[in-house]
């Protein structure tokens, strides 16, 4: 009894605390999964699948990012958006597991630490067992077919209100949100429309490589510049000033097998240069592009780093 006594005095005494301050940052963290025959292992093998990237994050949802520069009242969101909707009902994708939501706790912070310290019916490591389990199945669903995904068409219009949250009001404080997208694809854009500024396909970054040689140009973003049609059309979409992307894992293709490069400029040398122009044109202020990675502890590095940055958006 004096324990709890004295637990909600913590919880309260945090809470004025948190009443005081001007911003709160919340963290809305999204997975974005490009299901294509990029999962195809025997094609396009590396050391840790997107189970696990998912699997790593969601692990570390306490303490460390439910305690990122905050001690209560957490909103924090993780959930799963798929690229080809589609999808959903192909595989049979049960959504609503695929969902960890902490506003819907709002003010009743016991019943918040109770869900994370697994003392109420409902547990948050249940939900996150549930949560690795469907998206596994997926992931090995999908590595056996061969759906495209279209990324141009998504970050146009699938990406929007309901997935970018906004900033609201709470007492005397703003409620803020940094919605991340981690987007986990190879590169290569090679689903929809082909030749018009939609894509980002292995031939046409063959031919951008090409005729940068041809040119003589000793600056891949100054060739880019004089050069429109090998960009990617940006996309207009008012969500997006408010994201923040991180891509993982790009495959560069120009690759040997034992990871030498075969020519140069290389595949990812030339993919990062057209994806950071595209991401930027269409008005995302914050983003990282990252190939693939060696281990499990290089891809936590990345990921909990990146959620961790201070940004000025």
């Amino acid at each position: 009894m004096i324990q709890r006594y004295i637990l909600v005095i913590l919880l309260l005494s945090g809470n004025f605390a948190q009443a005081q301050r001007q911003q709160v940052t919340h963290y809305n963290i999204i997975f974005a999964p490009d299901l294509s025959n990029r999962l195809n292992t025997k094609l396009y093998p590396k050391p840790v699948s997107d189970a696990k990237i998912v699997s790593s994050v969601l692990s570390k949802i306490y303490p460390d990012i439910l305690r990122i520069k905050r001690l209560d009242r957490q909103m924090d969101k993780f959930s799963v958006d798929f690229i080809n909707r589609g999808l959903i009902g192909i595989y049979k994708i049960n959504t609503e597991v695929l969902n960890i939501d902490f506003g819907p706790f709002q003010d009743r912070q016991l019943e918040r630490i109770d869900y994370i310290m697994g003392r109420s019916k409902r547990k948050l490591s249940s939900d996150v067992t549930l949560f690795n389990a469907e998206y596994a199945r997926i992931n090995a669903k999908a590595s056996l077919a061969n759906h495209g995904a279209d990324i141009w068409t998504y970050f146009n219009s699938g990406i929007d209100g309901s997935i970018v949250k906004p900033a609201f009001k709470r007492g005397n404080s703003i409620q803020a949100y940094r919605n991340i997208l981690i987007l986990m694809t190879d590169g290569y854009i090679e689903a929809g429309i082909y030749g018009k500024g939609y894509d980002l396909s292995k031939q046409k970054v063959d031919a951008f490589r090409k005729a940068y040689l041809k040119s003589r140009a000793s600056n891949l973003e100054h060739f880019l510049g004089l050069n429109p049609q090998f960009k990617i059309n940006p996309v207009n979409n008012q969500y997006l000033k408010n994201l923040e992307v991180l891509v993982l894992e790009m495959y560069d293709r120009s690759l040997s097998k034992s990871g030498a490069a075969t020519i140069h400029p290389t595949d990812m040398e030339i993919m990062k240069v057209i994806w950071s122009d595209w991401l930027r044109e269409s008005g995302i202020k914050h983003f990282e592009l990252k190939s693939i990675m060696a281990n499990q502890t290089e891809i936590d590095h990345t990921t909990i780093g990146f959620i961790k940055q201070t940004t000025t958006q």
